[in-house]
């Protein structure tokens, strides 16, 4: 049966009801359906990007009457909308009942031909085909051989970017809706050249044949477009066009716009909205008629492909409904590799082998250096690349050196092009000025964030657009087809060179904060934030502050450089306490800092640091704070997370083989992994060591061991947290085997059959001088504890233990406690938080501590020990003989009949003075309880944390009352009570007469309250021990006391995550 047309607008309802997740889950069902082959035509990648509408339209025409409606309604059923089923049956139904009695046979699907399929077919030459042959020679003329900048004109290289493009710009079926693509990427990553290359093959009837037409728009040429028609805009760059346009646009139905350089145009995107056209011969501005385009007032069946910038994708969205986004980031590897070998094959003058050797030597020399492998796959940095290399090989120079930074790189492009124009080791003083101009209209076009500079922007620095030296228009400001009166730098890097030789050189005057190009501007984090081009040049300006690059521009370009600009960073500007350089991220500094090379620098700013963290993302991060490191000396503190990737994975093999045979690249790597291992042996302060989440290969764990081991056994404090692989606990625990040094060990996750065993040979060792040791979310089998035990007994060094984290359950508890008495362990703080413990382990945990002479604290928390199992505890703690001080019971199930056993065990001669009840629902009884043994003079309690315990505020008149009568507290906890706004005001009420000793309070309570403002400032005066904190400052942190804070007194620096 047919329906109505208008069932499909009712369809488009029905999926517009569901959220993002029920249409993916929908597109999902569809394609485990049996689909009609129709519908198979369509490319998966349009099916996934469509959205309700357009996914109905999809349906709609490629799939037989009947098919659509029946799978609708099962795959809303299957995903849980069979509200929205009913509805499509009900339709349905309505649709049935209108419906002419004799139905009509069903509609067959078919599909018109692409219009130069049809010519082939048949023999024939239309008019479209006509003045293809015209277009075609047009833009072969002027795009066949301008591709890659500064490299041989016939380089070209597909990358996997162009070829998704291609998947949308050409798909096997004709798509039912128009769309919007946008190729997005950074500056030199190729977005011009794929819109070009696919207008070049369109023109030579290679690739889109849908598009019988198909249209070329340079933003940057538009900016000096005066107003015309839309057909002459068409028609505006090519004259053969001008006569064929308006017949084209009449006879084709699908038309491709290629609009390029969108975050060229100098045009606001809000100025592009406000004012647009439908008509085509209405004479508008250039930029009103592409923003009626862009928002499909013009031609609205068009498919449009617009390339930008990334950061200007926010004006996009502004302008473009739903566009499909696809990011280009220039070359893969396999890209550059075949970019290198294309160019030295094209530039080589004998044997084909001799420039595939070439080829090798400079990748292998750019793969040498991470940063600028990073940038090669921006195709005009890669042709910089190889332009460099290709005269150094010539010249048998060091390549190494021409690659050790992105400045030695760039500096080197430059000294290569103006080379033809050097006498005597310089430039000519016309060709110098001329060069420093060159440098002010980089750094004023970065300052404000144009891609392209104008013909005006020339004339303010006295310069002619027109008669730009060959050297300038080649290299620097290179000249295109689509621009005549405006030009960009051939690449983002070259300009951000250049824009940082005046930021060096206005460092070093005299005069103060007077400039725009100031480097304190340089260095905020606000202009950066709105301008992230600007990172790019710090890094150049601290590239220029080696000595010889600083004579290098003095003599070459004239550039007057100060040798002392370096000290600059060194000192604080007026109104910063730091120096500029501290001013700015630890791994922008130390990439900075590697840039320069300058070791001298480098000494002055590693020895401001005490405590450093590294956070090594990538192979660059640790080859700049390898190099740092290497020249610092006052390290006490280092951390150090090793992301997944910075270590190749597939090094197993490296352990059984030669070194010889290992990769060039991991090699050279190690290389550097070696000098940051020698931290240990450089900084004679360096105490404590923090490795958290890393993760390291066969190779480097290697290389830190030996290093460790060699270096003298200066580390007091080891953390391992969570790193990798598996065995590198135990090699590391075999390293600090008999390290006098090391008093504190904590080794977090990792085998549990390997951790404890590697910890057992640490303890037997009888150089051990082992003080506190943290085994967490290691839970090894039973066994493994026992042995562990039996070396506790060996060694007579541990005071503080803490096993928190682990599955130790009540047989561990019971094994440990029976292990206790029987080998009288000197333990003082143990922590057994989060163990999975009951109220069994309170009986074996209480027997113990009326039998030793050494526990002072001990941590619960975390444990359903509930109220049985604290009586079993405080039956023991009001013991004289029991020695315990501070007792942690956070979490542990405890209501206010646990509360009276603690109250009833304090009122009596109790040793315990510092007491967490955090996290347990103890109540206002519960609360009473506690308040009426704080009255007691016998109570030692000197700190009570009752954070998040269900307190009301019936219970501050009760507290208030205590204050009144204790002597001893010193520390109140009741955050996240509910106490009511009154209960400060009854707090500082009884804290007046000065009985109880207390020092820190905390709970909530107003701080806008102009009464309690005054009451608070009352007592700052009369009470300068006391310090009341605002529970609401501390709302967004754990509301408990710290984890471990048992250990804090002796521990202060062994969990620096906390």
């Amino acid at each position: 049966m047919e329906y109505p047309d208008q069932l499909d607008f009712s369809l488009k309802d029905v999926l517009k009801k569901l959220d993002k997740n029920q249409l993916c889950m929908f597109k999902i069902a569809l394609k485990k359906c049996s689909v009609p082959d129709t519908l198979k035509q369509i490319p998966e990648v349009t099916v996934n990007l469509a959205n309700e509408g357009q996914l109905i339209e999809i349906l709609m025409e490629y799939c037989p009457s009947g098919w659509v409606e029946k799978v609708l309604v099962q795959i809303l059923e299957k995903i849980s909308r069979a509200d929205l089923a009913e509805l499509v049956m009900k339709q349905l139904d309505e649709a049935a009942l209108k419906a002419p009695e004799e139905a009509a046979p069903p509609k067959e699907v078919s599909f018109e031909p692409p219009v130069f399929e049809e010519i082939q077919q048949q023999g024939l030459e239309k008019p479209e085909h006509e003045q293809k042959k015209i277009w075609k020679t047009t833009y072969i003329d002027k795009w066949k051989n301008n591709f890659w900048p500064i490299s041989n004109e016939e380089i070209y290289v597909a990358t996997e970017s162009y070829r998704t493009l291609m998947t949308l710009c050409n798909p096997k079926a004709e798509m039912p809706f128009a769309h919007t693509i946008v190729l997005h990427g950074p500056p030199g990553s190729g977005k011009t050249t794929m819109a070009k290359r696919l207008m070049l093959e369109w023109s030579e009837s290679k690739q889109a044949q849908m598009y019988p037409c198909a249209f070329y728009i340079s933003c940057r040429e538009l900016n000096n477009s005066n107003s015309c028609t839309f057909a002459h805009l068409l028609s505006l760059y090519i004259e053969p066009w001008r006569d064929l346009v308006m017949q084209a646009l009449g006879l084709a139905k699908k038309f491709l716009f290629v609009v390029d350089g969108f975050d060229e145009l100098a045009v606001p995107a809000g100025a592009l909205i406000s004012d647009i056209c439908s008509d085509w011969n209405t004479v508008q501005p250039a930029a009103v008629l592409l923003s009626s385009l862009l928002k499909r007032k013009m031609l609205p069946h068009a498919t449009l492909l617009v390339t930008t910038r990334t950061e200007a994708l926010q004006q996009i969205h502004l302008m473009i409904d739903q566009p499909l986004l696809i990011e280009t980031k220039g070359f893969l590897e396999k890209e550059k590799w075949e970019y290198f070998q294309k160019y030295f094959e094209e530039e080589a003058e004998t044997e084909e082998e001799e420039g595939a050797e070439k080829a090798l030597q400079a990748f292998n020399a750019v793969r040498s250096s991470a940063a600028l492998f990073q940038m090669a796959p921006l195709p005009a940095e890669c042709g910089i690349f190889c332009l460099c290399l290709e005269l150094g090989i010539k010249k048998r120079e060091d390549l190494a050196l021409t690659c050790q930074t992105q400045t030695s790189m760039f500096l080197n492009f430059l000294y290569r092009i103006f080379s033809p124009e050097i006498y005597e080791d310089h430039l000519n003083t016309e060709l110098q000025i001329l060069f420093k101009k060159i440098c002010m209209l980089a750094a004023d076009s970065l300052l404000e964030k144009l891609s392209v500079v104008f013909e005006e922007d020339f004339l303010k620095l006295k310069l002619d657009l027109n008669k730009l030296h060959p050297i300038i228009s080649k290299y620097i400001l290179p000249k295109n087809s689509s621009s005549k009166k405006c030009l960009s730098f051939i690449c983002l890097s070259i300009q951000q060179l250049l824009a940082a030789i005046v930021f060096v050189q206005e460092l070093g005057q005299e005069g103060k904060n007077v400039s725009k190009y100031n480097m304190q501007n340089m260095l905020s984090r606000e202009a950066r934030f709105k301008n992230p081009n600007l990172s790019g040049v710090l890094l150049f300006v601290f590239g220029l502050l080696n000595k010889t690059r600083i004579q290098e521009l003095k003599s070459i370009f004239g550039c007057q450089i100060s040798t002392e600009v370096k000290r600059k960073f060194l000192e604080c500007e007026s109104g910063e306490n730091k120096p500029l350089l501290l001013l700015m991220d630890l791994q922008e500094m130390l990439s900075c800092l590697y840039e320069s090379r300058e070791e001298e620098l480098v000494k002055e700013a590693m020895a401001t640091f005490e405590e450093i963290s590294f956070h090594l993302k990538t192979n660059t991060d640790l080859i700049h704070a390898s190099f740092c490191l290497k020249n610092s000396k006052n390290l006490q503190t280092m951390s150090l997370q090793i992301e997944k990737g910075v270590f190749p994975e597939n090094d197993a093999v490296s352990e059984s083989t030669d070194q010889d045979q290992r990769s060039q690249g991991d090699q050279h790597l190690l290389t550097f992994w070696t000098d940051f291992c020698d931290v240990f042996n450089s900084n004679k302060k360096l105490v404590f060591l923090y490795f958290s989440e890393s993760v390291f290969n066969s190779s480097s764990l290697q290389v830190l061991c030996e290093r460790l081991a060699s270096a003298p056994c200066r580390l007091q404090k080891v953390v391992l947290k969570n790193i990798s692989p598996d065995d590198a606990y135990k090699k590391l625990c075999l390293t600090f085997n008999g390290y006098e040094a090391l008093s504190h060990l904590t080794l977090e996750g990792g085998n549990p059959n390997s951790v404890l065993p590697s910890v057992c040979g640490v303890l037997k060792n009888s150089a051990c001088k082992l003080q506190f040791l943290r085994l967490a979310s290691c839970s090894p089998a039973v066994q493994k504890w026992t042995e562990f035990f039996r070396a506790l007994n060996v060694n007579k060094s541990l005071t503080c233990l803490d096993l928190a984290d682990n599955e130790f359950l009540d047989k561990g508890a019971k094994l440990l406690c029976e292990a206790w008495k029987r080998q009288k362990y000197k333990l003082h703080r143990v922590s057994l938080e989060n163990c999975c413990l009951t109220e069994v382990s309170c009986k074996d945990l209480s027997s113990l501590l009326m039998v030793s002479e050494t526990l002072t604290h001990l941590n619960l928390s975390k444990n359903a020990l509930g109220d049985d199992g604290i009586k079993d505890l405080c039956e023991r703690l009001s013991s004289p003989k029991c020695k315990l001080q501070t007792l942690v019971l956070w979490s542990c199930n405890i209501t206010s009949k646990g509360c009276d056993h603690i109250a009833k065990m304090l009122k009596k001669k109790s040793n315990l003075e510092h007491l967490d009840l955090g996290g347990n629902s103890i109540g206002t009884t519960g609360a009473r309880f506690l308040c009426e043994a704080l009255k007691r003079f016998q109570s030692k309690l000197k700190s009570l944390w009752l954070c998040g315990c269900s307190i009301t505020p019936i219970c501050a008149c009760d507290f208030a009352e205590a204050f009144t009568e204790n002597s001893t507290l010193k520390t109140l906890d009741l955050a996240q009570n509910n106490l009511g706004p009154d209960a400060i005001l009854s707090f500082c009420g009884a804290l007046g007469h000065n009985i109880c000793p207390l020092q820190t309070l905390r709970l909530q309570f107003d701080e806008t309250n102009p009464r309690i403002q005054t009451l608070i400032e009352n007592m700052k005066r009369t009470h300068p021990q006391l310090t009341i904190k605002n529970d609401e400052l501390y709302s967004k942190k754990r509301i408990s006391s710290l984890p471990h804070f048992i250990f804090e007194a002796i521990d202060n620096h062994c969990h620096p995550e906390k």
